[in-house]
Parts: structure tokens; sequence; C-alpha cells
């Protein structure tokens, strides 16, 4: 059976240097060949993330671009890793089910992947989006996303990518500020504090949607009692996109340096997807952070830093 490989964003620009000029970058070929090769023998399906489709997008120069993505939709076949929220509905569901010994259907296989791209950031319903999608069109994107994929990163109207960079840009900057804020306030206490600190932070973010999934599972919650203090540190160090994103989070603001905007597309992508990959190669910081919370051993995820590790 086929693994799930997960390539951060610089794997990927490796990648695309590699079919852009062999000859120019023969290291970078040599990566591409291993993995196509890997992908023809079926050893692993590579799906993307947010981070890479986002990061893809803000490129700025056209032929690089579409370079970058003719190299991903092409290795990725337009598959990406599910959105934040829908990986949290369902792990934290199954959890919650267990717990209770609630009968709960378990998710289909690869139930955490998708072939409509826009849902790497969250699923589709006319309720979510705020519009409706044709069956035609969905029919479409179903059965070629990635020729849906590329065209969207590099057919998209020039202003409204730039806007959306922009945007994007802005409130990674407001959240980068709160971060800092919070972390200063911190700083002095030692890593068992801040790691209580930001978990009860965590849930208290995250106290409705908790509460709605029990609810949605017949538990009569309503608030923070009906859960329990010992099942919410339970939950905060059972459920995999909250414990990922405690262990991480504590860490990272242990660095020596200010948390800059990548950080948190390396976050975002990293609580999503090392739970359910078998393999990640991402930046070193992160696999490095990754390993000191023991994160590989937790899920079973071999964390590389380089295509060459493969």
């Amino acid at each position: 059976m086929a693994e799930t490989l997960y390539l951060d964003q610089n794997a990927w620009v490796s990648l695309a240097r590699g079919a852009w000029d062999k000859a120019s970058y023969p290291k970078d070929h040599k990566r591409l060949v291993k993995v196509v090769e890997a992908l023809q023998q079926n050893r692993f399906v590579v799906p993307l993330s947010f981070a890479n489709i986002y990061e893809t997008s803000k490129i700025n120069d056209p032929a690089r671009r579409a370079n970058m993505a003719r190299t991903q939709v092409t290795i990725s076949q337009g598959q990406v890793f599910r959105g934040r929220r829908r990986i949290l509905g369902e792990t934290l569901a199954l959890y919650l089910a267990d717990k209770f010994s609630i009968v709960h259907a378990p998710p289909e296989e690869h139930w955490f992947l998708s072939d409509l791209w826009f849902e790497a950031l969250a699923d589709y319903s006319p309720e979510t989006f705020g519009f409706s999608l044709s069956d035609a069109a969905l029919d479409h994107m179903h059965s070629y996303p990635a020729r849906v994929l590329f065209d969207y990163l590099t057919s998209n109207d020039e202003d409204v990518r730039l806007e959306g960079v922009r945007r994007f840009s802005a409130s990674s900057a407001d959240l980068v500020m709160g971060i800092e804020a919070r972390r200063a306030i911190v700083a002095s206490e030692p890593l068992a504090l801040r790691k209580r600190a930001y978990g009860a932070r965590l849930i208290i973010d995250e106290l409705d949607f908790v509460l709605a999934t029990g609810r949605s599972l017949g538990l009569d919650w309503n608030g923070f009692t009906d859960i329990g203090s010992s099942l919410v540190r339970s939950i905060l160090g059972d459920v995999p996109i909250l414990a990922t994103e405690r262990e991480l989070a504590i860490r990272l603001e242990d660095l020596a340096r200010p948390i800059e905007e990548n950080d948190l597309r390396d976050m975002s992508a990293f609580t999503t997807v090392l739970s359910l990959a078998d393999v990640v190669i991402g930046e070193k910081t992160f696999v490095n952070l990754a390993r000191q919370a023991c994160l590989d051993k937790a899920y079973g995820t071999r964390l590389l830093t380089s295509i060459d590790e493969l």
C-alpha cells in the first residue's frame, strides 16, 4: 500500500528546479527522478497542503509560478490534505465516541485527502462557502483535479491574487503581534507552565467547536463544566492536531528569534499533516522541534529534512 508523503515548500522548490533545468540543477533533478520513480512504483501518494498552494500562488514571476505549479500538480495529481477544521472534527469525534462508548462509524480510508484543491482550507458546502457550485462544475473538478488546480495557480486574476496575498500577510502580521505579546508575558516561566497556559488558551479558542462536536454525538454539553477538567486535559494531549500545535508552539517560542510569517505556515502544515502522513519532509527547524516533542514516535511518522533521505 502506498505511503502518504508530505513535502514542504523547500522540497517542492528543489523538484521544480530539477524539472526546469536538469543541467544547471543536477542534484535537484536527481531528487525529482527519485520521487517520480517512487510514484511509478506506487510507493507514495504526495498530497499538497494549504501552505504549499498558498506559497506557490504568491510567486510573482508567472513563468516560475507555472513551473512550480506544473511540478506540484503532476506529482500530487491535485490531491490535498483537508483543512484543519475537518481533520480536528473527525479525530475529535472519534476520540469522544471511544471515550463514551458511543457507536460512531469510522471514516473511510484516506478520508483526510481530497481532490478539490480548495478543501485544503475547508470542506466545501454552500453554507460554508457562501455560494453554490453546480453539480457539473463539481464533477469536472473531481474528474480533473490536477488541471483545475493548475488553472487556479496560473490563470487567476492578477489583482485578486495580489489582494489575497496582501490580506493573508496582513492577518499573519496581526497574529504574530499577538503571539509576541503573549510570548513576552510567559517568557520567564518554565516549559511545563507555558504548556499548560498554551493548552488553556487553545481549548478556550476551540471550546464552542468541542461542545458542538460532543452534542453531535448525543452528549448533553453546554459549557466547560459539562466536559470536565480531566477530559479537557485528555483532549489536549490525545487529539493529534491540538497536541501537535501545543507541543510545537511552546518550543517555537523558546527559540531566540522573532516569530515570522513563514513559521505560521509551517505550523499550519505540521499540525495538519504530521499525525496523518507516513513521511514528512520539512524544514530543519520544525523537524527538530517535532523530534524534541517526540511527535514522530507518538504518531509513527518518519521526519526527514531532505528528499535525499528517502
